[in-house]
């Protein structure tokens, strides 16, 4: 990763309110901001780990997992799965102008029969090519993708309007006028408009607002600083349970200890089912988590990008 790397935004401004309106970006800033939405809550977590941000349950999971002793883990493999997550949008980030993930692009490895032999019935591939296929052999056979020639998530000829709220459009005169009357903005004349480069230090600071801002632009690049939100310990209440559709499906016991003064659990014990489903919270991409949380629920800005 060239943390040295950086690229062009136009920021229109309202001085009198200290806001960010809306930036005009190319092709190479949406993508790295929608690259952000592709990106393990773990790694998010590695991220941010130095970050004044609301990330406190992921931080402790992520260093728990990372100081734990791999003989805690079924293999060494299951550790480096949770800490540095693989997936197949490794391969789209590497082609990123600025990549944020310090993982090493998946690597796809398959059968030396799965091309030439009918004796090989798999049609699978693995991450690693210590792995065995079907028939007995090691896939050792690595698959190069090849590089595409336009944008890596979007059009490389297209610019865009991203709203100070992180919703994307396609720009263009009459979206803009549009964006600008929606604020209550008539014209440019109460607006200031500035070039502004854009780095590593500014998309991770820009990370940490989506939690945190309901105008991550603003804090990035005017305040340089996340605001807490007042609301984000809604994030995560189960939106199965609110309309009575739940599935339990399997039961995990857990004996919790509580405080009698003021009922706050204080710690529990459970087994290895629960452990296991916590952890998976870390190689989720931070899309899914989105998606996953209530429809009602302030996750920062993260839903007007997945909609975007």
């Amino acid at each position: 990763m060239d943390n040295g790397v950086k690229f062009s935004l136009k920021l229109l401004i309202d001085e009198k309110r200290n806001k960010v309106v809306l930036a005009e970006a190319e092709q190479d800033f949406v993508d790295v901001l929608l690259s952000l939405l592709t990106l393990p809550m773990g790694k998010i977590a590695g991220l941010l780990k130095d970050h004044k941000t609301v990330l406190g349950f992921y931080k402790n999971l992520n260093k728990s997992v990372a100081d734990m002793d791999t003989s805690h883990f079924e293999t060494e493999a299951c550790k480096s799965m949770l800490l540095d997550p693989k997936s197949s949008k490794d391969t789209h980030r590497k082609r990123l102008k600025l990549n944020m993930s310090y993982t090493v692009p998946t690597e796809f490895f398959v059968c030396p029969s799965f091309f030439k032999s009918p004796s090989c019935g798999s049609r699978a591939y693995s991450n690693f090519n210590t792995s065995k296929c079907s028939c007995g052999e090691e896939v050792q056979v690595e698959q190069v993708i090849g590089d595409i020639a336009d944008g890596v998530f979007v059009n490389f000829r297209s610019s865009f309007i991203v709203t100070d709220d992180l919703k994307v459009t396609p720009n263009s005169i009459g979206v803009l006028m549009n964006v600008l009357n929606d604020l209550g903005y008539v014209g440019y004349s109460d607006l200031r408009e500035t070039l502004i480069d854009v780095g590593f230090e500014q998309v991770l600071t820009l990370l940490g607002c989506l939690f945190t801002s309901e105008a991550p632009l603003t804090s990035t690049f005017l305040r340089k600083t996340c605001m807490t939100s007042k609301r984000m310990h809604e994030m995560f209440s189960p939106p199965a349970l609110e309309n009575g559709n739940a599935n339990p499906g399997r039961v995990c016991s857990v004996k919790v200890f509580v405080r009698k003064l003021d009922r706050e659990i204080l710690y529990a014990e459970c087994n290895e089912d629960l452990i296991d489903s916590l952890l998976t919270f870390l190689v989720h991409p931070l899309e899914m988590a989105c998606s996953l949380s209530n429809d009602n629920t302030i996750f920062g800005c993260v839903g007007n990008l997945c909609r975007s």
